[in-house]
């Protein structure tokens, strides 16, 4: 029998070829800075996470005067008639506002101020919808589709932010979609920022298919290792 040698040298060759998808995958992940706020339920409460990050120098500007939520987390549905579409995790910080461009909101009609409790730093969302009801100081209208990050955080590190409301549910505050709602784009900028409502956004799958093209190539290493070093049979 001939020697198996010159196929495992063809697996080795062959190795890196299948490590570059997943290669790929991770570079395009890795590409373009993104927060995701998801909005789900936990058990029997309603809570948002806003996780992600935002690269330096994209943080975006705004005229708006800073701000904070006047209390620590707040979420208010697009149709609510006196305070439509208002998004606040985290402790709450002034911060200075930048412009976004995006949907009006995300539904739902209900209204939950403050959280029952924030973890995290501070993330402020107002989307267009923002100060469209009848008891509205004018002067707000200049926080109409403006984000707001917490001033102490560092662009380019993690982020991360939470509020949960007890005893809240979807279904309560008047959402009827699920899935990707809207993506906001930070203006002048390729940030953006996604809402989700229930279930949470995806989790790190190019991770997983990294793993999985590992796993394959180090089988075919093993595999082809032992056939080259097994003495032919008479």
């Amino acid at each position: 029998m001939a020697s198996l040698r010159p196929l495992a040298k063809r697996f080795k060759r062959l190795a890196p070829l299948l490590l570059a998808p997943a290669a790929v995958v991770l570079g395009q992940g890795q590409a373009k800075a993104v927060l995701n706020v998801n909005i789900f339920e936990s058990g029997s409460n309603l809570k948002m996470t806003v996780t992600g990050s935002i690269a330096p120098g994209n943080a975006g500007s705004s005229a708006a005067l800073p701000s904070d939520c006047f209390g620590n987390g707040s979420l208010t549905g697009e149709f609510d008639p006196t305070d439509p579409s208002a998004l606040c995790s985290g402790i709450d910080a002034v911060s200075t506002f930048a412009d976004i461009t995006g949907p009006s909101g995300w539904g739902g009609t209900g209204y939950l101020f403050p959280a029952s409790s924030v973890t995290g730093k501070s993330f402020q969302l107002f989307p267009s919808s923002y100060n469209t009801g009848t008891s509205f100081n004018p002067n707000f209208d200049q926080y109409k589709n403006t984000y707001a990050l917490d001033p102490s955080y560092t662009l380019g590190q993690p982020f991360f932010s939470s509020a949960t409301f007890n005893g809240a549910s979807l279904a309560g505050q008047g959402f009827t979609q699920t899935g990707l709602i809207g993506t906001w784009t930070i203006d002048g900028t390729t940030e953006s920022i996604n809402v989700y409502v229930a279930p949470p956004a995806p989790g790190p799958l190019p991770l997983l298919g990294a793993g999985a093209a590992f796993g394959w190539t180090r089988r075919l290493r093993k595999r082809a290792s032992s056939a080259s070093i097994t003495s032919p049979k008479a």
